[in-house]
C-alpha cells in the first residue's frame, strides 16, 4: 500500500509520468524502460513522498509532456511546504 508520506520508487515515477502524460507505459521497450528509469532524475524524484511526487507532476506537466527536470525542479519548490 502506497504511504503518501513515504518515498516511492523508480517504478512508481515511471506509472506516474505515465499517467501525467497520457502514455501507455506498454508503448515503451524494455531497453527504453530502463532508459527512463536510468535517469539521474528518477532516484531524486522516487526519494519524495507521493503527494509531493504528484503534486509536482501535475504543476510541472503541459500539454502531455513532463520532463524530469522541470518535475524534479517543481517538487524542490514544493517539499518545504509539505511536512
Amino acid at each position: 500500500m502506497l504511504n503518501a508520506h513515504s518515498p516511492t520508487s523508480p517504478e512508481t515515477v515511471f506509472s506516474l509520468w505515465c499517467r501525467l502524460t497520457g502514455t501507455e507505459p506498454t508503448e515503451f521497450s524494455t531497453e527504453e524502460k530502463h532508459a527512463f528509469l536510468a535517469r539521474p532524475q528518477v532516484p531524486e524524484l522516487a526519494a519524495l513522498p507521493f503527494e509531493v511526487l504528484l503534486d509536482a507532476g501535475i504543476s510541472a506537466a503541459k500539454h502531455a509532456t513532463l520532463p524530469l527536470e522541470h518535475w524534479l525542479s517543481a517538487a524542490q519548490a514544493l517539499r518545504p511546504a509539505v511536512t
